[in-house]
């Protein structure tokens, strides 16, 4: 029955990726049988893989209100019709498309489009350093991108069921689970909790009654690690490395197992996590610039003139790049096959200029010591570096370090890591299909959550508060007559403390009371600071307004400034989960109520 309350029967993992993206699922009948997708819609040629395109392309619309954004396609076949469209501008003779600088997002065009990849970048935190996401058409928001990309998935994901399942099922049965990244602050987490709702997957008269669950990606590697390492024994007090390497970004952190019983398996987090903008797409950028050097201006010439010339050379990438640093390879050359047209764009080129014509034009000899130095080596000494880092948090020795991600699947990265960091851990470890194992552990973790134990706050969280007033201490600009009681204004209360393990289903609470004769509501402002020192007061380059909350106290009123409220915060989930209470007075008939609390982060 649709919006029944009854326990779902189908959960799914959706790994909203950088560059690609995924899904696994099981049934509740069979928790052990958990399956990844693989038949995405297809443009020809690419090969069988557990993951789609993050791409997505719109043309614009002229109606009655304007022009607007339509989308038109997603996944491969969006870069499928955007060359097409290309092409067939071309062929009208209409202007000439200059081509990005990037696959990122293409220039507006009346008779083409845009075609946009990478737009997750857009909710990367701003800690993290530069992001190669590029800014926006206008009319096009990083809200609208992820959600239209997700109602397609979702389409893909509930046909791909019901073929499995029978065509009777429908969304009241389907726990979604969305993995993001551990290195996400709240308000990233909202924009991805905003997007499934806005694409009708949760919530709503069509989509699945269940809350959504946010399951952190090292996370949910670690725990589907834990299943196919069968034939590893795990004990209490083992420490995990967890390094998920995508497209975009990287997430480290440490873990330790705090129980093996039967029960099922359990971690809890010894460190921060932490990352940083040195995905596999990196790697992709850097080829681009290195080819640039090497051929010269008339690469940039022939990619304004054509176009698809830029995609032709990323696919010839692509095939080169999965396979270097294979034992098989190394030390060897690879030989890149350049497109047509550039081919005779660079040969006209070197005949203009007086340069000696090359053997050969239609491919390109790169050294392996070329790749190795100028492509492969800054981006892999990043991620060598994130992880030396969290080793260094860590006391005692670390057991495993396991690597999944989709640029796990580089021999090169891999076999670097192992050099580097073979004689500090006891094991490293890559799964078979690492680009999966965030999905497939999604699912798992969904099936047993009680898996993760604890996880360290990354800041200090807490509300504004008004405290007595301290003279000699407590600035007087922030001194305030409360009914004839000095009070100081601006007061951090702290619930939490930066890097204090918190357990997952903790609940810190605290008892907050009106301040004036007559009050009738309250606001608290929920604030974070990133600092290591511990806030007195609100204000500071380090405290940060995170959502105000306001809530009705205006029943009986008889008791004035003596009505309690507990306010209590979860820390210990994937996004901050907040309740309040009233304790001695009426609130709507009842003692004690879940107060309807709305903040703008959660």
């Amino acid at each position: 029955m649709a919006g029944s309350l009854s326990k779902p029967r189908v959960i799914v993992g959706l790994d909203f990726g950088t560059t690609f993206s995924g899904f696994a699922f099981a049934h509740i009948s069979e928790p052990e049988k958990v399956y990844t997708h693989y038949d995405f819609p297809k443009s020809g040629g690419e090969k069988p893989y557990c993951k789609t395109l993050t791409a997505s392309y719109y043309k614009k619309q002229s109606g009655p209100e304007g022009e607007t954004w339509e989308f038109r396609s997603w996944g491969y076949p969006a870069r499928a019709e955007y060359s097409q469209d290309l092409q067939a501008a071309r062929h009208l003779k209409r202007p000439k498309v200059p081509s990005p600088p990037s696959d990122d997002v293409t220039p507006e065009q009346p008779s083409v489009g845009t075609y946009l990849t990478r737009f997750k970048l857009h909710l990367a935190c701003k800690d993290m350093g530069a992001s190669s996401a590029h800014a926006l058409p206008k009319g096009l928001t990083v809200e609208r991108l992820i959600t239209d990309y997700l109602r397609e998935m979702g389409n893909l994901i509930m046909r791909t069921l019901q073929s499995n399942y029978g065509a009777q099922l429908g969304t009241e049965v389907i726990q979604w689970c969305v993995t993001v990244p551990s290195i996400w602050d709240n308000a990233a987490k909202a924009v991805m909790k905003k997007a499934m709702t806005a694409a009708g997957l949760v919530s709503g008269a069509d989509g699945s009654p269940h809350p959504l669950i946010m399951v952190l990606e090292p996370e949910a590697a670690s725990f589907h690690c834990h299943k196919v390492m069968s034939e590893q024994t795990l004990e209490v007090g083992d420490r995990l490395l967890v390094a998920d390497i995508g497209g975009g970004t990287s997430d480290i952190v440490v873990q330790e197992v705090v129980s093996t019983s039967v029960h099922g398996y359990q971690v809890k987090e010894l460190t921060t996590s932490s990352g940083g903008l040195c995905g596999g797409t990196y790697v992709d950028a850097r080829f681009m610039t290195f080819l640039h050097q090497k051929i010269g201006p008339c690469l940039h010439e022939c990619v304004m003139k054509h176009p698809t010339v830029y995609a032709q050379l990323i696919k010839a990438w692509e095939h080169a790049k999965v396979s270097f640093g294979d034992r098989a390879s190394i030390g060897e050359s690879i030989d890149i096959n350049l497109p047509n047209k550039l081919v005779a764009e660079w040969e006209r080129y070197d005949e203009r200029m007086g340069i000696a014509a090359r053997e050969s034009y239609d491919e390109l000899e790169i050294t392996y010591e070329e790749i190795q130095t100028h492509v492969f080596d800054p981006v892999v000494e990043q991620n060598m570096d994130l992880i030396a880092r969290q080793l260094d948090q860590v006391s005692g020795r670390v057991r495993f370090l396991i690597v999944v991600g989709g640029f796990a699947g580089s021999p090169y990265l891999i076999d670097s890591i192992k050099r580097r960091f073979r004689n500090q851990v006891e094991q490293i470890i890559s799964p078979p299909n690492p680009g999966s194992a965030v999905c497939q552990g999604a699912v798992a973790l969904a099936l047993k959550p009680a898996s993760i134990a604890s996880r360290i706050s990354k800041k200090t969280y807490g509300f504004t508060s008004i405290e007595p007033f301290q003279k000699g201490v407590d600035p007087r600009e922030f001194m305030e007559d409360c009914d004839g009681v000095l009070k100081c204004k601006n007061r951090f209360k702290v619930y939490v403390r930066k890097g204090e393990m918190v357990e997952v289903d903790e609940c810190i609470s605290g008892t907050f009371m009106p301040i004036y004769h007559g009050q009738k509501s309250m606001v608290l402002e929920l604030l974070s600071c990133d600092d290591e020192i511990e806030p007195r007061y609100t204000v500071g380059e380090w405290v940060k307004k995170e959502g105000e909350i306001v809530i009705d106290v205006s029943k009986d009123m008889k008791l004035q400034k003596e009505r309690r409220l507990s306010v209590s915060l979860y820390f210990g989930r994937s996004s901050l989960e907040i309740k309040a209470e009233a304790l001695n007075f009426s609130a709507g008939g009842t003692t004690q109520l879940e107060l309807p609390v709305e903040v703008g982060y959660l």
